[in-house]
């Protein structure tokens, strides 16, 4: 039995409004098109949400602390049941990604998992969780440990690949969003960007300057790009932007030839 469970408690800092109610596709918020999903590959499914949310449907609480302590809640509810786990910031996921992943999934395995196509990691947010796996989350949010990448990479899991490497992109933010509806709406463009890089950058990518061909539209898309290229190791919020010389907003559309600069943090001495 695999019990579907679709979390919709995080707070939505980044994107400024409910993600599980943004519509990408066919007129329906995420939370009606996830669970759609759920609802026809599990034998039962749950929103796992905060308190202080209201939805019409079976539900767990999601006793906040990130994705892992709400995990934790639903193994605590269910012991016995595995979890097919999903987020609600994957506009790109489609059935047949789910099925593809409840085809391969193995009992024998604490997790089975997709892989990131971006750093060859786990994806904690599509995954099937075993019930011999439940003790270990449980543990490790008593012990204030709160990763669950870190958590799947200390156990034996079932790691397989994307056939459409796009369908875990997150949309977390409004520049993510831009770029979702965008491949969504086969909206993309070819562009060529010159690229400057300064500091630790320029030491990780082994050059100052490069001119590329992208289909990103906004700086935030661009970055991801080329971080899988380089393995820039910077999270976008602790980095500044520049379009032609002049600091942007990581959801500014980017034009043909723009110049585009990431800048790093200084390290003090």
């Amino acid at each position: 039995m695999i019990t579907g469970i679709l979390l919709v408690g995080g707070k939505s800092t980044r994107m400024g409004e409910d993600k599980s109610e943004l519509i990408y596709q066919g007129n329906r918020p995420e939370r009606i098109r996830l669970l759609g999903i759920l609802d026809q590959l599990c034998e039962r499914t749950y929103l796992c949400h905060r308190e202080d949310q209201a939805f019409d449907q079976p539900s767990i609480i999601d006793p906040g602390n990130g994705p892992l302590a709400a995990i934790a809640a639903a193994a605590q509810q269910h012991p016995d049941e595995a979890f097919l786990i999903i987020a609600c910031d994957t506009p790109l996921l489609s059935k047949q990604d789910v099925q593809d992943l409840i085809d391969q999934r193995d009992r024998s395995a604490f997790a089975t998992c997709y892989i990131s196509p971006i750093d060859n990691k786990p994806e904690p947010f599509c995954a099937i969780y075993e019930p011999a796996f439940f003790p270990s989350i449980i543990n490790a949010v008593q012990n204030n440990q709160y990763c669950p990448r870190g958590l799947l990479e200390q156990h034996l899991t079932k790691n397989i690949t994307l056939t459409n490497p796009q369908a875990l992109m997150n949309a977390n933010s409004p520049a993510e969003r831009i770029e979702v509806n965008a491949i969504i709406n086969q909206t993309r463009k070819m562009k060529t960007i010159e690229l400057k890089y300064f500091a630790q950058l320029r030491e990780i990518a082994q050059k100052d300057a490069e001119s590329i061909q992208t289909e990103s539209c906004t700086p935030a898309g661009l970055y991801e790009e080329i971080k899988q290229r380089y393995q820039f190791p910077h999270k976008q919020k602790h980095l500044m932007v520049a379009i032609n010389e002049d600091f942007s907003s990581w959801d500014q559309l980017l034009q043909e030839g723009d110049e585009v600069v990431f800048i790093p943090p200084v390290a003090g001495g």
